[in-house]
């Protein structure tokens, strides 16, 4: 990396969410991991990153049954891709609240795994209750994450194709940072 104003000492890196499965946790439906190899060379050297992973927190189990989101009227529910009668919804709706409440307060950024009905921002697929696609849509996490903290930069790990984009993030990352403790630095 060439920025010159990063830092290894943790509690002055920018605290920033990862969707746990980037990180090789095997935390997704099917008991797998989506490691970032990226991510972990060039991001999590120069970042506090805390890995969560609303599925497993919302006690959803590992493996489980894979689910998609539906839009009902004016509803978006995540429902069983097999068994329709799956409801994970509230579950999920719930633990994202407390989630977000307990843990995103001090977070700059979010890194999300792209399509997850539960983390996608902006890429997950959105169904009617046919099945018929109806286009994208955030994961019921993101949603929550956006409304209650709107200065969180939520981003998809798609994002980090190469070093290039990995700068430009921890730029930001170390800016907004910055601007953050200088804020609450001027409050006390």
């Amino acid at each position: 990396m060439r920025l010159g104003f990063l830092t290894q000492e943790t509690k002055q890196q920018p605290v920033v969410g990862i969707s746990a499965c980037l990180t090789g946790e095997n935390v997704r439906y099917d008991g797998g991991n989506k490691f970032h190899q990226l991510i972990q060379q060039e991001l999590a050297p120069w970042l506090n990153l805390k890995k969560i992973c609303p599925e497993t927190e919302a006690n959803l189990g590992i493996p489980r049954p894979p689910v998609q989101l539906i839009k009902q009227s004016t509803q978006i529910q995540a429902l069983g891709v097999e068994d329709k009668t799956l409801d994970v919804t509230k579950a999920l709706n719930d633990t994202s609240r407390n989630l977000v409440k307990q843990d995103c307060y001090d977070m700059c950024a979010y890194i999300v795994k792209a399509r997850s009905p539960s983390c996608g921002a902006g890429s997950t697929p959105l169904y009617d209750k046919e099945g018929i696609p109806l286009g994208v849509s955030n994961g019921l996490f993101v949603e929550i994450l956006k409304a209650t903290f709107p200065h969180i930069m939520v981003v998809e790990e798609s994002t980090f194709k190469d070093i290039g984009a990995c700068e430009g993030f921890l730029e930001q990352c170390y800016r907004m940072h910055l601007k953050q403790r200088n804020k609450s630095e001027s409050i006390t």
